[in-house]
Order: structure tokens, then C-alpha cells, then sequence
């Protein structure tokens, strides 16, 4: 928290009309910021590191009245501005905050602009969902959950759809206010955010990620822990330590566990008649074996989405409708295809050890695991265990290859260098024997080689279906 800015008084955010706002990142967040200034008045400049911004030219057709600085952040950029807004995409690192701080320039994140817009203008219900692993999915499950009740929910923040795009959309018209925004925050936006007016929240899990962005794990997880700063029902994951002890057992704190729940409120499973339920308490929710996604893993996003959802309704009977309907995220162990006998999974969303770690503890037949990319100086000896017990081999690629081959050395597998994606499913489809699985779970960042996890998965898919 020492590294942020924010005067929470600063009169600039009850009216954006007149100011000057400094947009920092070209993506889709920072389009998103820049629309929703732009319709409210204010004189924005559009700030990006990079000296070649992509799509460039679309940026200036869409916002043709506002400033464009591509290249490296300069003292002189901030002179003169009322509110600096960061994309999750730029280092807080890589700002002059105590100057910010010293002129009273508030730094913030989209995820504030809208809790602030939202208390003042919408008064929507708000469910936020954090934590190393998982958020996507117990997104999307709140999400289904919520409409099979009957309510307008949207999935918005890390998750792809920018939250400040949907507010747009409302005040242009476009669609009315839903019942309830369910908010996928990275650790990145919760470092810009500072009001936390949540109706409930919950950190699902932590482990190792992004220790290129934080000094230490333990900054890290303390970054996630934030979210709990609001007055909402805060839903937390009793099987982690690092979330469990992050706040005092109070009144309007619940818990999920892959465990018997002990509480009335308390959610976790129960073998019943030869079944492992869901359970609320004592009461059934659906079974484990009807959900459609695979893992103790989903188990426990399940809980936590049912968790999160009671919060918001008032009566419960569409609870496992909801939560059934749900048919998982592609590039979360996603089935792409059976050949020679060998089933391939594509798992590119697993961006970090822990993810990688779930994936390949869940498998019960023995793989070939394609890792790699940007490891963000991840511990990936934490595999070494898991490796031993369930993997016939490993294919790396990736700019990091030569760190995660030095910290599986001992693991007891077969490592294998691959220079391209369809060099590693070539490689892994020969490694692999009638009945393994292929499993793409790299526990890296894309960014070396492909645009995104969805594009490194998406060449997954091509190169296995090239196979057949």
C-alpha cells in the first residue's frame, strides 16, 4: 500500500466535467476508461510505454478530440492533470506517486471510477471475486447462478468486458442497470482501488504469481487480502491458511471448504448415501458428480460461487440449476480432441505454478505436460512432487524454458525442449502412450511467444487438430 496514491476527498471525482484525466495503458481497459471520461466531460491524454501502439489508428477515429503520447512515461506527462487513471497493465512502479501524492493527484484504477459512479448514480448490487486460480470460472458460475434466480447479472472486470463499458452502455441507452455486478479484480486493480463497497467478496486461494510486479509473495497476498476492507459479507476459503488467517472470524464472514460444513452458514461436502454433496449447513445442494466441470478444485469454486450468490438473493431454490448449467471456460482443461487413444487438454489459462499444480494433481491417468513462457519468477520446484507422481514427461518452450528445466531436474521426468507450439504437441503426441493425456498447462505468462493465453491456446487446439 505504500506505493499507492489517493486523496479519497479530492473533489475531482464528483464531477468529471473540465478536468484533465491522464489515462495510462492503451488496451481494452484504458479504451474503456477514456469512453466513459469522454462522455462525462472530461479533457482526457492517453499515455502508452510503447512507442508503436496497436491499433493505433482505431484509437484516434474512436476518440479524435483527445491527446495520444505513445512512449515512455516523462516527468512532463503528469504536470498539469487532476486524477491519473492506471490500466492494471502498468506498474504502479513506474509512476512518480510521491509527487503525486505531494501535489494531491489522485492515482486510481477503472474498478474505483465505477464503485464511485455506482454508489452515486446506479446503486447496483456488487459481488467481487479475487485470488490466484479459479476467478474466472466462480465468475461465470455466480454469473449463471444469479440469472437462473431470475436476475439481470453481468460478468465484468478481468474477466474480459471492462466494467466502465457496461456503465457506458447505460447511460448512451443501450441497456438498463442489471441487478447485480459480478466483478473478476485482479491484484493489479485492487492496488488502485480504495473503496471496496461491496455487497460480498471473497479470495479464493493464493499462491505464487506476478513476483515480477510485487517485491515479495507476502506483498502479494496482501494486495488480494484488500479486497476484505469493505463492510460486505466476506466469503473466505477455509482450506488456505493464507486467506483464512487474513481477517478476524466476524459476523459477516462465511466460509467455503472442501470439508464438512459445521456452521448453519458454512458451505463445504458431505457423503451422503454413498454421494458427496454440496452443502449448505445441512442442507443439500446438488451432487458433486452432476457438475459439469471435473476437479476437487471445482468443488471448491462451486462452493464459493454458491457462497457468493446467497448473499444477493433472497430465496435460494435456484441455486443448483444455475450452478449445473455451467460447462466450464475454454483454455481451463478444456478437451480438444482424442487421438491414437491420447486425449488432449488445453489448460492455457494456467498462467501460474498454482494453476498448474491443481491441473496436473487432478489427473488420474499418466501425462505429457507441455510448460513455458514468461515465468515471472515463479517457484517452480513446488511441481517437482507432482511431476514425480503423474508425469511421464515434460515438454518446455518459452523464454524461460532453461529456469523451469533447472527447477524440475530432480523431479524424476523426462524434459524436452520444443522451439514452437506445434514442435511441442509433435513432440508430446510421440512421448505419450495409448490412454495418457496431452495436457497444455504451462504455469507461465504467453506474452514471449503468443498475444495472449487465449492465442497460445488457440495454437494449441490448431497443432493437435493438425495431428488428426
Amino acid at each position: 500500500m505504500s506505493r499507492q496514491v489517493d486523496q479519497s476527498g479530492n473533489d475531482v471525482f464528483s464531477s468529471f466535467e473540465g478536468k484533465v484525466v491522464l489515462v495510462l495503458g492503451a488496451g481494452a481497459t484504458g479504451a474503456s476508461i477514456v469512453r466513459w471520461l469522454t462522455l462525462n466531460g472530461a479533457t482526457v491524454v492517453l499515455a502508452d510505454s510503447r512507442e508503436n501502439l496497436p491499433g493505433f489508428g482505431l484509437l484516434q477515429k474512436e476518440f479524435p478530440e483527445i491527446t495520444v503520447r505513445p512512449g515512455p512515461f516523462s516527468d512532463k506527462l503528469f504536470t498539469g492533470v487532476d486524477l491519473v487513471v492506471s490500466s492494471p497493465g502498468v506498474p504502479l512502479a513506474a509512476l512518480p506517486l510521491e509527487r503525486l501524492k505531494n501535489q494531491e493527484i489522485p492515482v486510481v484504477g477503472d474498478i474505483e471510477i465505477f464503485l464511485r459512479e455506482n454508489i452515486n448514480r446506479f446503486r447496483a448490487k456488487v459481488i467481487a471475486i479475487t485470488g490466484t486460480n479459479g476467478k474466472s470460472t466462480v465468475t461465470r458460475m455466480v454469473e449463471k447462478i444469479l440469472q437462473s434466480c431470475g436476475l439481470d447479472a453481468v460478468a465484468v472486470g478481468n474477466i474480459g468486458v471492462p466494467v466502465l463499458d457496461v456503465l457506458t452502455q447505460i447511460l448512451k441507452g443501450d441497456r438498463a442497470p442489471p441487478d447485480v455486478f459480478v466483478i473478476e479484480i485482479s491484484s493489479f486493480q485492487i492496488d488502485t482501488t480504495y473503496s471496496f463497497e461491496f455487497d460480498a467478496m471473497a479470495v479464493l486461494n493464493i499462491s505464487e504469481d506476478h513476483l515480477d510486479r510485487y517485491p515479495s509473495f507476502d506483498a502479494y497476498a496482501a494486495s488480494k487480502c484488500r479486497i476484505y476492507s469493505g463492510r460486505g459479507v466476506r466469503i473466505v476459503n477455509r482450506d488456505d491458511p493464507m486467506v483464512y488467517g487474513a481477517i478476524p472470524m466476524l459476523d459477516s464472514v462465511v466460509s467455503f471448504g472442501l470439508s464438512r460444513p459445521n456452521g448453519h452458514g458454512e458451505w463445504g461436502v458431505d457423503q451422503v448415501e454413498g454421494d458427496l454433496w454440496l452443502m449448505c449447513g445441512e442442507q443439500k445442494v446438488c451432487r458433486s458428480a452432476e457438475l459439469k466441470v471435473s476437479g476437487s478444485h471445482n468443488v471448491s469454486n462451486a462452493l464459493a460461487a454458491l457462497a457468493l450468490s446467497s448473499t444477493v438473493l433472497v430465496r435460494r431454490e435456484g441455486l443448483a440449476t444455475g450452478l449445473l448449467s455451467y460447462e466450464g471456460l475454454n483454455h481451463r482443461m478444456q478437451w480438444v480432441a482424442d487421438v491414437g487413444g491420447v486425449r488432449f487438454y488445453n489448460d492455457s489459462k494456467a498462467t501460474n505454478v498454482g494453476a498448474t499444480l491443481a491441473a496436473i494433481s487432478g489427473l488420474s491417468t499418466p501425462c505429457v505436460l507441455i510448460l513455458g513462457g514468461e515465468s515471472k519468477q515463479q517457484n517452480f520446484a513446488l511441481l517437482i512432487e507432482a511431476v514425480r507422481e503423474n508425469i511421464r514427461a515434460v515438454v518446455l518452450m518459452g523464454k524461460d524454458a532453461p529456469l523451469i528445466k533447472h527447477a524440475l531436474r530432480d523431479a524424476g521426468a523426462q524434459i524436452y525442449d520444443a522451439p514452437s507450439m506445434i514442435d511441442a504437441v509433435r513432440l508430446s503426441a510421440e512421448m505419450a502412450k495409448c490412454g495418457d493425456v496431452v495436457l497444455l498447462s504451462p504455469g507461465c505468462a504467453s506474452f514471449d511467444m503468443f498475444e495472449s493465453y487465449a492465442h497460445r491456446g488457440d495454437m494449441f487446439v490448431d497443432a493437435v487438430r493438425s495431428l488428426s
